[in-house]
């Protein structure tokens, strides 16, 4: 790893390089700029960034390294969907 000044970091709104770092990760329960909500089983940093489509809600998982970013029409999807979906969803082995 580059170990320059601000590798490996990114700015809010910009799409990181796979496995970037967050330059520092919030303290949970903050609410200006990114947020961080975890617990014993994942971490998660949620934050709203404009695109060139519009605003997404980025979640990122740094334990993974993974993230999606996620517009209204999506989010509104998830807020009608029974338990048994997100069930169903961590039954799945996650991929690679």
């Amino acid at each position: 790893m580059d170990s320059g000044e601000g590798a490996g970091r990114f700015e809010v709104g910009s799409w990181p390089d796979e496995g970037a770092l967050l330059g520092t990760i919030p303290a949970e329960g903050g609410t200006n700029g990114p947020v961080m909500i975890s617990n014993e089983f994942a971490d998660v940093v949620v934050s709203k960034v404009r695109t060139r489509n519009g605003v997404r809600l980025d979640i990122w998982s740094p334990r993974r390294g993974t993230r999606v970013q996620l517009d209204a029409v999506e989010l509104d999807c998830l807020s009608y969907q029974p338990k048994e979906t997100f069930s169903e969803l961590l039954e799945r082995r996650p991929g690679p």
